[in-house]
């Protein structure tokens, strides 16, 4: 039985401009079990083959050079579900580390496991950062949640992790301490991505960092040649970790999802105006993108009705998508659901009834003001609050259980699990 090719919506956002790029949230390593996961949901054969096709394309690690993914993210959160799911095949690989060191403690085990888990990662890109010649194939590796606020360390720590492949790029958090470690880095030529950042200011203060890192770099001869630098926008979290809806009702004012998507899309096209503005190298990386429920009738009413805002309303944008398991699982099993790409939506503007609405609420607009918030109050919002959390939260999971490993070595190994709701 042949069935006709059938592009993904991935394939269409990546048709509606040349210049944006797919990435994959995960560990290239679960991917084949995620797709797994994705087609025993297929309602038919016929859906079935296409869905395996298309997933097929997306990503295949074993050849990423023939891939549509052009990169992958890691951060905390994804490495310690990936070691703490898998315990058969990390629990040697925790006991060996610990064993090579002179003065081993859970603590450097913990964080020399954390960087081998990148490495493997960057291995597997490889082939396509060669291929590309640099241009693709890069792999974030985040430095430790805990240091976020110290940049001696924060700053070391990134040394050691750049030194995992030519193809890691650091991924740096959104305070003002990242802010001048993004800036070290760059004047070394070191590729960075700027994380735990959810509004203008932040990606401002960013873009500053890269500008005064790539002066010093030139001043001193740095060979830029494989330098490249993406600006985190992580979108989904925005409206899902902020007083919205409670600001919002202060006011009197009813929020539908739809203007939640709105907030968030709008943060993301000011974003990539003001990179085009300053013809800045970054480029802007969508993460958390998620789709929506069912549209309520003020979402039809609002243009917020696709299967996905984030995507629909940022099609044709030069921005890389990162997209973790259950997002792409989304978007493959709801596709007939997602409408036609505009390659010029990034560059309308949001409805103005919305705009109307979110032009009340004071994190919507500090958010969008590119002075909108003081660089040390960056880590306050209830995005970053909410996301620091998180991660640190992880960090200390891997911390338990690479101790449990250490501690008892007969410890019967859990079934391995790449739940696509696990990986996040």
């Amino acid at each position: 039985m042949s069935i006709a090719i059938t592009a993904s919506p991935f394939e269409r956002l990546q048709a509606a401009c040349p210049d944006a790029e797919i990435w994959w949230d995960a560990p290239p390593q679960i991917f084949d079990a995620v797709a797994r996961e994705i087609l025993a949901k297929a309602p038919d054969s016929g859906s079935r083959m296409r869905w395996q096709k298309q997933l097929e394309r997306l990503f295949d690690p074993a050849n990423p050079e023939s891939s549509l993914v052009r990169g992958v993210t890691t951060n905390p959160s994804i490495i310690s579900e990936w070691i703490r799911t898998n315990p058969g095949f990390w629990r040697g690989i925790i006991q060996q580390t610990h064993a090579g060191q002179i003065l081993p403690s859970v603590e450097t085990t913990t964080q020399l496991v954390y960087q081998k888990a990148i490495a493997m990662v960057a291995e597997t890109m490889m082939p396509l950062w060669q291929a590309s010649a640099g241009r693709h194939g890069w792999v974030s590796g985040q430095t430790d949640p805990r240091l976020m606020f110290d940049v001696p360390a924060m700053e070391n720590q990134a040394r050691r992790i750049a030194e995992l492949g030519p193809n890691v790029m650091l991924k740096i958090p959104g305070t003002r301490e990242g802010y001048e470690v993004i800036k070290r880095l760059t004047a070394e030529g070191i590729s960075t991505n700027s994380t735990l950042s959810f509004t203008v200011p932040q990606f401002v203060a960013c873009m500053d960092a890269v500008e005064e890192g790539l002066a010093l770099a030139h001043m001193r001869g740095v060979d830029l040649t494989r330098w490249r630098s993406v600006i985190t926008h992580m979108i989904g979290r925005f409206g899902a970790m902020n007083d919205l809806h409670e600001e919002a009702a202060d006011r009197g004012i009813v929020l539908s999802q739809g203007d939640i998507r709105f907030a968030e899309v709008e943060i993301a096209k000011k974003a990539c105006r003001l990179l085009r503005e300053r013809r800045h190298p970054s480029k802007m990386l969508l993460s958390s993108l998620l789709c929506d429920t069912a549209a309520t009738e003020s979402d039809v009413a609002s243009e917020a009705s696709s299967m996905s805002v984030h995507l629909e309303h940022t099609a044709g944008a030069p921005i890389a998508y990162t997209c973790k398991p259950s997002f792409v699982s989304d978007v493959i099993r709801r596709q007939q659901e997602f409408p036609r790409l505009d390659p010029g939506a990034w560059q309308r503007s949001i409805p103005a009834a919305a705009a109307e609405r979110l032009s009340h609420l004071p994190t919507f607009r500090h958010a969008l003001s590119e002075k909108g918030i003081a660089p040390e109050r960056f880590s306050s919002t209830g995005a970053f609050l909410g996301t620091f959390k998180e991660v640190n939260d992880n960090i200390r999971k891997l911390i338990r259980f690479v101790e449990l490993q250490l501690e008892a070595r007969d410890v019967p190994a859990r079934l391995p699990e790449t739940s696509i709701e696990k990986v996040a």
